[in-house]
């Protein structure tokens, strides 16, 4: 009967250090993962290889941080995770407005006055002859009224061609 119980607690034993000394190994390849929020990709990266960790980049999103930085991460920061393994990221696009004025038939120098107020950039200004609208009026809009973006393109009127 002693020898049962001498090679039963032996038996645990082993399962008791083996168990330790695994916890002990795989703890030692774990890190905690950084919070990449409002990182642009370069230092996201340097972060992430100083702690063994991996970038990949899982698209892009309009969000409230910066263009171009980090908007989401997974997995979020704080989670352990062992060394090696990926962090997806999510780039941000910057703001997107919800809805855009309508600024078609205003002079330029009124649509420009509107946009401003609203932070919404002209990405783009391109001009052309209109019989039909004078000079300086905006014929159109793109994105249109209602719609989202981020910023706005205008075509403007330099009025009729003339002969």
């Amino acid at each position: 009967m002693k020898k049962f119980l001498y090679t039963v607690g032996v038996i645990i034993a082993g399962f008791i250090a083996g168990y330790m000394f695994l916890t002990l190994l795989v703890s030692g390849g774990t890190v905690e993962v950084p919070d990449l929020s409002g990182k642009d990709i370069v230092q996201a990266n340097q972060i992430l290889k100083e702690k063994g960790l991996y970038i990949r980049i899982d698209g892009e999103e309009y969000s409230e941080a910066p263009t171009g930085t980090v908007s989401r991460q997974t997995p979020p920061a704080g989670t352990s995770i062992k060394k090696g393994r990926e962090i997806g990221v999510v780039v941000s696009k910057g703001l997107r407005f919800t809805v855009l004025p309508d600024v078609r038939e205003l002079s330029y120098e009124e649509a420009e006055k509107v946009l401003n107020e609203k932070s919404i950039p002209i990405e783009k200004v391109i001009k052309i002859h209109s019989e039909k609208y004078p000079e300086n009026i905006v014929i159109a809009q793109r994105p249109e009224p209602q719609e989202g973006g981020k910023s706005i393109k205008l075509i403007i009127s330099l009025g009729k061609k003339e002969e």
